[in-house]
């Protein structure tokens, strides 16, 4: 686990040295520097030993008061408020009850000190310095905490220069993953570019990914550089590549195996630079198999793997989602919130987000637009979020029921897509999963799939195995 951390926010440059200055003084390393507008990528639960909010007064309240809001939404450790100079702060004593402390600088700089060596410990001389797993685990813990266990390999994914593959369903988090890797790498200080695959034009597709010559084709009046040359030494993520059509996937596999290509219309080689990423919304394996997916390519791109599952099979990452979805929106829309009560969380967890982490984040917006006071509750909800609390299934409380929805989802899930790798055959799908036909008769029933098509394509075919 990483140690504590002194995270500084502090808007005012003077005092922040000022700050700086007494903690290196006392503690021999300064804390961890940002400013109220930049905060939000410092702060994580159970990953920061101490907040310090310092403030010269006069000041801008709205900031402070955001801040708070933020830290107390996504149930942070409450700040210790810092404050310097003689100015109003009608603000303030509203905030007080947020606060774990109140001190007056300069006056008592030593208290402050002595907070700040109860909060780090004992044994402790200097402040932590993060390394790459700390940075993971902080982000992730505000994101999808689901994904912890793989925390040690999303590291050194991210500080080796090596091709990642991430796969998942529509909207599951593979950008974020895929640029919070880039973040924690070398090439942090380069460019992070996304290029949606699946949005490009089939006769397009080479001139997006390396540029073209003026003249190359009808239509082509100007030089225009690839996407390869403007990710320079950064990063690229090439998002949906399961889209491509296997012309453009024999570009690609030119390219990370020599990292050469060539811009349409040109005979000019040139070198990409960039680390790539690549992110599938279908399994690339089973698309090899079908032919429509170059089997060369997909083991160049699959060196180190990762599968986001969809947010139905991960219901304890729906709360610190939903809390910095609703932190990031209570500052956009100037509201109120100061929590989400519990019967709206239960709500949230119990929905099954067939539109993952874009379906939540959108439901959020609405419920934190609609709101008043300085809680979230249900009413806020839209009505079909709202109603998954009376679904029979759900009567039951806690993790139980949690479990037993999230179990239900996956199960299905792996049932429909057996039936669909057998081409519906019941009998060979019974057998890829390892039941009896009438426990798979049973279990369509009781989801709803046995009203799927019965005729097999290829009923003497071998079974494609599914795990269960």
């Amino acid at each position: 686990m990483p140690g504590p951390r002194l995270v500084l926010v502090a808007d005012d440059q003077r005092l922040a040295n000022a700050i700086q200055t007494r903690l290196v003084q006392a503690l021999g390393r300064p804390a961890l520097l940002c400013r109220t507008d930049s905060c939000r990528d410092h702060l994580g639960p159970q990953t920061d030993g101490l907040l310090l909010l310092a403030l010269a007064l006069p000041c801008d309240p709205e900031p402070v008061q955001y801040l708070v809001q933020e830290v107390r939404l996504q149930k942070l450790p409450p700040p210790v408020l810092v404050v310097a100079g003689d100015g109003p702060d009608e603000l303030l004593p509203a905030l007080e009850p947020h606060f774990a402390r109140r001190l007056r600088w300069s006056d008592e700089a030593d208290a402050l000190v002595r907070v700040v060596r109860e909060r780090l410990g004992p044994d402790r001389n200097g402040l932590h310095e993060e390394t790459v797993p700390d940075i993971v685990r902080r982000r992730l813990l505000t994101f999808t905490p689901s994904l912890l266990p793989l925390l040690e390999r999303i590291a050194l994914a991210a500080v080796h220069d090596v091709t990642v593959l991430l796969t998942g369903e529509t909207g599951t988090g593979k950008t974020y993953l895929a640029r919070l890797m880039h973040e924690c790498s070398p090439r942090r200080s380069e460019p992070f570019l996304s290029v949606p695959c699946g949005a490009q034009p089939a006769n397009l597709v080479e001139s997006v990914f390396f540029g073209h010559v003026k003249g190359a084709f009808t239509g082509a009046d100007r030089t225009k550089i690839g996407k390869f040359a403007v990710a320079g030494k950064g990063t690229l993520l090439l998002d949906e590549i399961d889209t491509l059509g296997l012309e453009a996937q024999a570009g690609l596999l030119r390219v990370i195996e020599t990292g050469e290509y060539e811009p349409v219309g040109s005979n000019e080689t040139h070198r990409c630079q960039a680390r790539l990423i690549v992110a599938s919304n279908w399994d690339l394996e089973t698309a090899t198999r079908q032919g429509r997916f170059r089997p060369d390519l997909y083991y160049r791109l699959n060196v180190m793997s990762f599968h986001l599952p969809p947010l139905r099979e991960r219901v304890q990452d729906v709360a610190p989602l939903a809390r910095a979805m609703a932190a990031r929106f209570n500052t956009k829309f100037r509201k109120q919130l100061f929590d989400i009560s519990p019967e709206a969380m239960a709500a949230l967890e119990s929905h099954d987000w067939p539109g993952n982490l874009r379906q939540l984040e959108n439901v959020v917006q609405q419920a934190v637009l609609v709101s008043k006071g300085p809680v979230l509750r249900p009413d806020d909800l839209p009505e079909p979020v709202r109603d998954c609390r009376a679904a029979p299934r759900l009567k039951r409380s806690g993790l139980v029921r949690v479990l037993d929805i999230s179990r239900d989802n996956a199960e299905r899930t792996v049932i429909e897509r057996a039936l669909q790798s057998n081409n519906y055959s019941r009998s060979r799908t019974a057998r890829s999963l390892g039941i009896s036909r009438v426990t798979l008769y049973k279990k369509m029933k009781k989801y709803g799939l046995d009203g799927l098509p019965r005729q097999s394509l290829d009923p003497e075919g071998p079974p494609v195995s599914t795990p269960l």
